[in-house]
């Protein structure tokens, strides 16, 4: 499968996720266990001397979180320019909100693996309560990781009218899909 075709990424995570109520549990919980990871590779040391501004020390620093946050920008805009760059800033306002509060909210660190495990729980419960089936990232990690966080935000962005036909072409590739592996489940 190629990681940089988004057509074959959108149908694979989507495979997992075509039930409603699973789609809007993950465009809840996913950013939020994407906003805890930020908060969690903030701890990590720098990794680069940037010249940041100290109003914004709170906010960046140019460790594996922001690290991280480049690998997701670049990789979303490789596979859709516009959708991309749309999401690139509410991407670095998780990074920025997860920093600040990693290392300036009493209890940070709690308050961020709070927000991760109760994340997570809902979002494995939700595959196995409305899916029927285990987590694409029992599949494929890496896709599902990489993948996630755009789905949901490309969710919104179909809900919003965003590349129509696109979206019924993939929706029909996800619908076969999910119909072959219930038929293969049943037998």
């Amino acid at each position: 499968m190629s990681y940089f075709n988004l057509h074959k990424q959108y149908v694979k995570y989507g495979e997992y996720h075509s039930h409603p109520t699973n789609v809007i549990q993950h465009q809840i919980f996913v950013p939020l266990i994407l906003w805890s990871m930020f908060g969690f590779m903030s701890y990590t040391n720098p990794i680069v001397d940037l010249p940041i501004p100290a109003e914004l020390s709170s906010y960046i620093i140019p460790n594996y979180s922001l690290l991280m946050l480049a690998v997701y920008s670049v990789y979303y805009i490789i596979l859709d320019p516009a959708a991309g760059l749309m999401y690139f800033p509410i991407l670095a306002a998780l990074l920025a909100s997860a920093t600040y509060v990693a290392h300036q909210i009493t209890y940070g660190l709690l308050i961020l693996s709070a927000v991760h495990v109760v994340s997570w729980v809902i979002q494995v419960n939700g595959h196995y309560v409305y899916e029927k089936r285990a987590p694409a990232l029992l599949d494929n990690l890496p896709q599902a990781f990489l993948m996630a966080p755009f789905f949901v935000f490309l969710e919104g962005l179909f809900a919003l009218g965003y590349r129509k036909e696109f979206h019924a072409a993939v929706n029909a590739d996800i619908t076969h899909k999910v119909r072959e592996f219930h038929k293969a489940k049943q037998s």
